[in-house]
């Protein structure tokens, strides 16, 4: 479950987007970056993951170039213009890259090196590309003889196998029953619980903007807040809300809070500043 300071947090940043932009489309790239350290622990927890489900891929992927070396003349008689046989050499060459790729990947991410987020990403799109290359293939597999067929069949069930369980992967959410993916439930709850909180705190706070701005104003003794930075009124907007209007949250906590949150947005000086003027609505305006 996100804490209260979480919740803030995104709540700030999604005020600060939504002042340059009211589009959906640009809330989702925001909470991708709210999101960014859930959604580290999320990608992290999806490869290792992956790498227990693809565990034993490359010995099927051998088994398959082998298979099919030993249908070549199934093959051929499939489809006489050779290009079956082109498309069963690239169908046995992805299925060994990608095993190696995945592999590779889960030492990556163990090592905190490289690229290891986008070529998580990059693993999901080939799994689905190599799944589609076998689905093209099936009709000449069809037509091999009896046991070249049930050969060729099994390792190409066994295959669609891991590529079910790299769709598993990235896509946890579909599949809530798969306890293995436990983990993955959890994280991925948490993170949309972060984005409702924090939509539900900007939305109470956007319902009083002009109550909130005069109250900032009376506070701050004829200081211009033009001057004051998007985000540090923001701060000061959500702070003064909690103090007048949110009970259950002493006054206290509501202004450690907001200090916190422009120390960490702003620096030691809207700190203050922010200090300041919560200190003196929360003595004319605390419940």
């Amino acid at each position: 479950m996100p804490t209260r300071h979480q919740i803030r947090e995104a709540a700030i940043q999604l005020f600060y987007a939504r002042a340059s932009s009211q589009t959906a489309e640009s809330d989702n790239e925001l909470w991708d970056l709210i999101n960014d350290r859930g959604g580290l622990a999320f990608d992290r927890a999806r490869v290792k993951v992956l790498g227990h489900w693809q565990n034993g891929r490359s010995i099927v992927a051998a088994k398959l170039l082998k298979a099919l070396g030993a249908s070549t003349a199934a093959i051929d008689a499939s489809d006489p213009t050779g290009k079956a046989a082109r498309l069963f050499t690239d169908l046995s060459n992805a299925e060994i890259a990608i095993a190696e790729f995945i592999e590779n990947l889960v030492l990556l991410t163990k090592a905190d090196t490289g690229d290891w987020r986008d070529d998580l990403q990059k693993a999901f799109k080939r799994s689905a590309n190599v799944s589609k290359l076998r689905d093209e293939l099936l009709v000449h597999v069809t037509s091999f003889p009896p046991l070249q067929k049930e050969d060729v069949g099994k390792i190409f069930e066994k295959l669609a196998t891991f590529d079910k369980r790299v769709e598993m992967a990235r896509n946890p959410g579909k599949y809530p029953e798969q306890r293995e993916l436990a983990h993955l439930h959890k994280t991925l709850a948490e993170m949309i619980q972060l984005r409702t909180e924090a939509e539900k705190m900007t939305s109470q706070v956007s319902e009083n903007l002009k109550e909130l701005n005069e109250t900032i104003e009376a506070a701050a003794e004829n200081y211009d807040l033009d001057r004051l930075s998007r985000v540090d009124l923001s701060i000061l907007r959500l702070g003064v809300w909690e103090i007048t209007q949110a009970p259950d949250i002493p006054a206290a906590v509501a202004i450690n809070e907001a200090i916190n949150l422009a120390r960490s947005f702003s620096g030691e000086e809207a700190a203050s500043f922010v200090n300041g003027i919560l200190d003196r609505v929360a003595k004319e305006h605390s419940p």
